[in-house]
């Protein structure tokens, strides 16, 4: 009977549940030409990452062993990743599976006006269907410079070319899963079996963190040349599209300090005709080692050394693009082609410690306000003038972010911008300047402290009943491993190590 019961509530409604073991796997993408934004089997675009926007919950889930991305209670949702020039490209493709029977509208966020094209999708089985970049260039996206995409219900009004549709958000009861998203150029449809020529291959410039190149190719038939380039050693892979005899730059990003890479390259035309490799060498530069953090009693937001806060994640917000980098053996964050930048955490309440602690990387001398995200409470910033090509320390006391009339009690965000160009009153926002998309910086350590008192480098951890070899937890009550530094907590007992 319970069975029953359950089948009719199904036809009734065209609702799906499915747990992931029982979904069929995630469509294969069948395709050479293409440029990736979300896909376990293709990789993603450079700095991607899912983001509410407040309108929905998302996790990723396991499906038959590939990666896919669920979105449930969705009134709207939304992607962020380094700019796409997609203007080269035939199709916007999309594998969706939805729970139940509804409507998706994809609007790509180019930096021009908000054009979308909405989708109906059976519930209970993979939905593949593909949108025309040339529809969205006609409409008025500026498909050359796609940073992100954005999922609402449906288009209710469509704008004339260059002006806004008007859209429709979820009712926040509906679940679907994202499965593959990529832009693809379809095969051309004529015989060729002869394979484009590298004309040019060089390494122009190296930094600590990415090399570039410049590419040309020739071929007798192809209008495209697609370019691949690979490094063996770790299995990375770059791509860039050029127009049939163009020389064009390539940025590999995303490198390892003082480390010497021989890349390969390969060009490939319209018809899967392969070039001979090209391998190109270089050694990106060295970068000293991330410091280490100063002794004291920490609340970290991100550091290699005593660790991050609680569902810690960099996010673009469309302002530039970032990477995990290895310095030495530590892991940093490069932020690149910089507007403004973010970072998001679990809330944590800072009103217990003295300063905001950072240690930051420019590949420039530039500004760099800092601007702590707290619930309810303006945005405030403060702004520090770095040097260039060797790791700037700064603090910032938590009593004047608080004085600014910031909640440091309910601390769950991080922003990058340029400059602070007005200051507002307590309790009222300041005003901010974004980057020029030029500068790059990299995120060593950002925590939270109190330090010891001046004069006094060490506590001696032989103090009875301290045992290295057991649990140990720090202040927030996180377990830490033998390697932390600062305060920790063993058998209700406070130690400094």
């Amino acid at each position: 009977m319970k069975k029953t019961i359950i089948m009719a509530a199904l036809l009734l409604t065209g609702a799906w549940s499915a747990s992931a073991q029982e979904i069929s796997a995630i469509p294969v993408p069948d395709v050479t030409n293409y440029q990736t934004v979300y896909s376990a089997a293709l990789g993603n675009a450079e700095g991607y990452a899912f983001d509410s926007w407040g309108g929905g919950t998302g996790q990723y889930i396991d499906i038959q062993g590939k990666q896919a991305y669920q979105i449930s209670n969705f009134a709207y949702f939304g992607s962020g990743f380094a700019a796409i020039d997609a203007t080269a490209m035939d199709y916007l493709h999309f594998d969706i599976y939805p729970m139940q029977d509804m409507t998706l509208a994809i609007v790509p966020i180019t930096g021009a006006a908000e054009k979308g094209m909405q989708q109906s999708l059976t519930g209970g089985q993979w939905n593949s269907f593909d949108l025309s970049v040339s529809t969205f260039v006609d409409k008025g996206a500026n498909m050359a410079n796609v940073f992100q995409i954005k999922y609402v219900s449906k288009v209710v009004a469509e704008g004339a070319a260059g002006q806004p549709d008007g859209f429709a958000n979820g009712n926040g009861s509906e679940t679907f899963i994202v499965g593959n998203v990529y832009f693809y150029k379809e095969t051309a449809q004529y015989d060729d079996n002869e394979a484009p020529v590298i004309v040019t291959a060089q390494v122009d410039a190296v930094t600590a963190t990415s090399a570039t190149l410049t590419l040309k190719a020739t071929d007798n038939l192809s209008e495209n040349i697609y370019f691949t380039v690979t490094d063996p050693a770790t299995g990375n892979s770059w791509r860039k599209t050029a127009a049939n005899g163009a020389e064009v730059s390539l940025e590999l990003t995303g490198l390892a300090t003082g480390t010497a890479y021989t890349v390969n390259v390969v060009a490939v035309d319209e018809k899967d005709n392969a070039s001979e490799a090209t391998r190109l060498p270089f050694t990106t530069e060295e970068i000293p080692a991330i410091p280490e953090p100063v002794k004291g009693e920490y609340l970290s937001l991100f550091s290699p050394y005593i660790g991050n806060a609680s569902g810690y994640f960099f996010d673009s917000w469309g302002g530039g693009s970032g990477n995990f980098i290895n310095i030495q053996g530590k892991e940093g964050y490069m932020i690149s082609n910089f507007h403004y930048f973010g970072s998001q955490f679990t809330d944590v309440d800072a009103t217990e410690f003295s300063t905001l602690h950072y240690d930051i990387y420019p590949m420039q001398d530039m500004t760099l306000a800092i601007v702590p995200i707290t619930r309810n409470a303006p945005e405030k910033g403060s702004q520090h003038s770095l040097t260039g090509g060797q790791w700037n320390a700064f603090e910032i006391p938590v009593q004047n972010l608080i004085d600014k009339g910031l909640n440091m009690a309910q601390l769950w965000q991080m922003k990058y911008v340029s400059k602070v160009v007005a200051e507002g009153a307590a309790g009222q926002v300041d005003g901010f300047a974004n980057g020029d998309g030029t500068e790059s910086f990299i995120v060593g350590n950002a925590y939270f402290v109190n330090p010891l008192p001046t004069g006094v480098t060490e506590i001696s951890t032989a103090k009875k009943g301290f045992d290295p070899a057991q649990p140990m937890f720090n202040v927030m009550g996180q377990r830490v491993n033998a390697d932390y530094r600062g305060i920790v907590i063993q058998n209700g007992q406070k130690f400094v190590k």
